[in-house]
């Protein structure tokens, strides 16, 4: 064998090892399956697949690899706590409001009608909730699963055909709202609540079925509800309450290496704790892009945000949450809602500051 045949014989070797190589690199590399319902191109799904499932890959060294499904393509909204819990999907998101009988304790946030404006105190509320109020985990336990990422909607956002500029513009007008604890809030506030389907909300706002929608901003100007309600009222403090849970499989947990582990923690550490800028900016942006196109947005201020608390009557909500949950077992819900009430009352101190 000539010299150049025998050079091309070890490239081509070398070339087949590195192959070998990558082949049982990418062998020995865990696929996570991830649902989602929601599709991407929301403030909320671009941070997960852009911030959050980078950073873990990062973190794990690239031993992972994220194998995800948006918009309901594995599984739809109402499905994906059960998949979660057979292990369908390793890990997915869920929003706990589409499970008032699975998730009962997750109810009680939105029994806040404000809240707190930033990020971090949200941030800081939903960890010492989770770390203090153990009975909220066990709601996730029970279907087998734990929460890694916690993030959150933007502020409600009171969407109008007719000008809004104050909680009195509610008065003798037809309002749609996702919660039922919300559409007692706009009762409450002089309004009549009108349930439809989320899909029909802009033709609603279009035939006059409905005046409003009082939804997260961000979800508003995803379906453009802003053209059909060109009128917003809106600020931070009107928190969208319920936070957004990314939760995993507890038994696909356990079966990682703890390496692996600990990188997917610390990744969702560092998403958590950037989540905050995004957030903001994706609030500013909204805004920015709602008055460029003409749209009548007014911030609501201090005395306005007070007058829709009052407005709401949600002592009288919390009673009935606390009623419902102790019918169903928990004979602690007065002391839970006591524990919830403190952990909110000094996420709004800790705001202010």
């Amino acid at each position: 064998m000539g010299n150049g045949a025998v050079k091309r014989w070890g490239a081509a070797l070398a070339a087949l090892l590195v192959g070998l190589a990558g082949a049982v690199a990418q062998a020995g590399t865990i696929t996570i399956k991830y649902t989602d319902h929601d599709p991407p191109g929301g403030i909320r799904t671009n941070y997960v697949k852009n911030v959050w499932f980078p950073e873990m890959i990062k973190q794990t060294g690239d031993k992972i690899a994220i194998q995800d499904y948006w918009g309901g393509a594995m599984v739809s909204a109402p499905e994906a706590l059960k998949a979660i819990a057979d292990n369908v999907a390793n890990m997915g998101f869920i929003f706990p409001e589409f499970y008032s009988k699975q998730l009962a304790l997750h109810q009680g946030f939105k029994l806040f009608p404000v809240g707190p404006a930033s990020w971090e105190s949200q941030r800081w509320l939903y960890k010492q909730v989770y770390d203090g109020i153990p009975e909220f985990l066990g709601e996730f336990k029970k279907f087998n699963q734990m929460p890694l990422l916690v993030t959150a909607g933007l502020p409600a956002a009171f969407t109008s055909t007719k000008p809004i500029t104050k909680i009195a513009d509610l008065k003798g007008r037809k309002w749609r709202a996702s919660s039922r604890w919300v559409l007692a809030y706009i009762k409450n506030a002089g309004a009549t609540p009108v349930s439809v389907p989320w899909a029909d909300c802009y033709m609603a706002l279009q035939t006059g079925t409905i005046d409003g929608v009082l939804t997260n901003y961000d979800g508003a100007a995803m379906t453009k509800l802003d053209e059909a309600g060109p009128n917003i009222l809106v600020a931070k403090e009107l928190w969208w309450a319920t936070p957004f849970v990314h939760l995993v499989n507890i038994d696909f947990w356990k079966g990682l290496p703890k390496d692996v582990q600990d990188g997917i923690l610390k990744a969702s550490e560092t998403a958590s704790t950037q989540f905050g800028k995004a957030y903001d900016d994706a609030f500013d942006q909204i805004v920015a892009a709602e008055k460029k196109a003409g749209r009548k947005v007014n911030l609501m201020g201090a005395d306005e945000l007070a007058k829709w608390e009052q407005a709401t009557g949600y002592q009288e909500q919390q009673k009935i949450w606390v009623k419902e949950l102790q019918d169903a077992g928990y004979k602690n819900a007065d002391q839970i809602l006591a524990k919830l009430t403190a952990i909110h009352k000094e996420a709004m101190a800790r705001d202010k500051k």
